[in-house]
Order: C-alpha cells, then structure tokens, then sequence
C-alpha cells in the first residue's frame, strides 16, 4: 500500500515539473511575441492599451482596413470579389487533389 502511494507522489512531483518547465517556456515565448508586436511596450497593460490605440482608427478599425473597406462599394472591386468567390465555389466542389 505504502509502495503505491510513494510511486503515485512520485509521477505527481514528475508531472508537475514538467507543467513548470513547459509554462515557463510558453511564457517567455509569449514575451518575445509581445516584445516583436510591440517593440516600446514595457509589460502587457502597456502593449494592450497601444493595441486600442491602433484599433482606434476608423470605427474600431485600424486605418488601412478602414480604406480597404471603403472600396469594396466600386463595381471593379466586388466584380474581382465575386469572380474570386466564383473560384473559390468550383475548387471546393471539385474536392482535394490528390498528387
């Protein structure tokens, strides 16, 4: 009984360094993510509220998507879309090639 108990302590303490192990490795590649985003933010409240400063733009989008969207009400632009979906339609019905 006492054999089973020290084992199972044992697979626990295992487990458990290697949830350590793992989460500090996520964690500093997270702040690398954070660090290459936002090269001037300091910690995550600071790189948050220069995230709401680009979204802040026009409506709630950043200013390029903004644009972007402003030009999707030209003929060319949603005959290009249409012809894109169009495209789209016929390669999912025509299924996965297999080579």
């Amino acid at each position: 009984m006492t054999t089973w108990v020290i084992v199972s302590w044992v697979f626990v303490a295992i487990l458990t360094a290697i949830n350590v192990f793992v989460f500090l490795k996520l964690k500093k590649a997270s702040e690398q993510m954070m660090k290459m985003a936002f090269p001037n933010a300091k910690n995550m409240n600071d790189a948050v509220s220069q995230m709401q400063g680009m979204m802040s733009g026009k409506g709630g989008m950043p200013p390029n998507l903004g644009a972007l969207m402003g030009q999707m009400n030209q003929p060319q632009m949603q005959a290009q879309m249409k012809a894109a979906m169009e495209m789209l339609s016929k390669m999912q019905q025509s299924g996965p090639r297999r080579r």
